[in-house]
């Protein structure tokens, strides 16, 4: 009997591999959504207490020196905020891209995988129906040849 052979399956294993990168690529990039997320989680909380701390030191004696500090240190995280905020910007559409990438590449395969089944299933039958053409002639040859006795 004749062997199934995809003829595509070196496309499939291809498509496959590039899955699992895609896969990789899109974990990467949900770890470093998360990481710039957290990063702007922790200046806000380092803004939210040093708006505390300022507002005691304004309730206080404190001096001019230590208000200055405060407000240039405040200033310093608001900026680094918003740079942080612009990377949780970036990493979101990375996300977004590689969810995008990963759901076109798992559609080319599952496609493939389809073809493949498909195809199984027509050499399955063909292989079937041989084998049946097989049984049939010796069937008929055998009873030919009780005929000839």
């Amino acid at each position: 009997m004749k062997r199934f052979e995809f003829r595509m399956e070196q496309v499939l294993k291809v498509k496959q591999q590039q899955e699992r990168l895609a896969e990789l690529r899109q974990q990467q990039a949900r770890f470093r959504l998360e990481a710039t997320q957290a990063e702007a989680a922790a200046l806000r909380d380092q803004i939210h207490m040093l708006a505390i701390a300022l507002e005691k030191g304004m309730q206080g004696t404190a001096g001019q020196q230590l208000w200055r500090a405060h407000y240039e240190r405040s200033k310093l995280l608001g900026q680094a905020l918003t740079a942080a905020e612009a990377q949780v910007l970036r990493a979101e559409r990375e996300l977004n891209e590689a969810d995008l990438r990963r759901q076109q590449i798992s559609t080319e395969v599952e496609a493939l995988l389809h073809v493949r089944q498909e195809q199984w299933q027509v050499h399955r039958q063909e292989m079937a129906r041989a084998q049946q053409e097989q049984l049939d002639e010796i069937g008929l040859r055998r009873w030919l040849a009780g005929l000839q006795k």
